[in-house]
């Protein structure tokens, strides 16, 4: 399959990092994960409650190799990025240098990768246990739409359980339209069209 149309392969862009504060006050970071974030995503994954990982991963899983993990983390702009959001340990307002924030650990991760269908990106999203239903799930995601767009693709999808409420509810927040999926009754096709302008570099 050939690059989204009209990106063209080259760094991921500089405002995918932001620092913020969320709305009960803690500080947070996102940015995009790479290769040296590998512990990081493994302790993260590894700290998922079983039904977390089951609703994530669409089914049971038995662990993650260590080639899994290189995979999930190796850049690829435009075609893929995973965004991280963390808990920082200073406000959001800090200078860079000595007074940026730390990054004290992964709260959620949401990505998108091609779906093997022309300018169709296929999206994942989950949030630790702890910190779900604290608005993270909608930073994140929201986020993850905006980067999907400037990649240059023309649509976002992803399946779901049919008793996922979070995530239905998360989504259609966002714009998505919920259909049957035709392969299993059981699941939802999430689908969210991306023609409308880019946001400014």
């Amino acid at each position: 399959m050939s690059l989204p149309d009209p990106a063209a392969s080259g760094p991921v862009p500089d405002w995918l990092t932001e620092r913020f504060v969320g709305r009960d006050g803690v500080a947070l970071c996102v940015r995009p994960l790479g290769p040296a974030d590998s512990a990081n995503e493994r302790a993260f994954i590894e700290g998922l409650s079983p039904e977390s990982l089951y609703q994530r991963l669409m089914g049971e899983i038995k662990g993650v190799s260590d080639a899994q993990f290189a995979a999930l983390l190796q850049p690829d702009w435009p075609r893929s990025v995973a965004l991280a959001i963390f808990r920082c340990d200073a406000p959001a307002g800090a200078s860079e240098g000595v007074d940026a924030p730390r990054e004290v650990e992964i709260l959620g991760v949401a990505r998108f990768a091609e779906s093997g269908e022309p300018q169709v990106a296929e999206f994942a999203i989950v949030v630790t246990d702890a910190w779900q239903r604290r608005g993270l799930g909608h930073a994140l995601f929201e986020r993850l739409v905006r980067a999907a767009r400037a990649a240059g693709y023309r649509q976002l999808v992803g399946t779901t359980f049919g008793d996922n409420r979070r995530m239905l509810d998360l989504a259609r927040s966002l714009g998505f339209e919920s259909a049957s999926d035709d392969g299993d009754t059981s699941l939802r096709r999430l689908t969210l069209s991306l023609e409308a302008p880019s946001p400014p570099a």
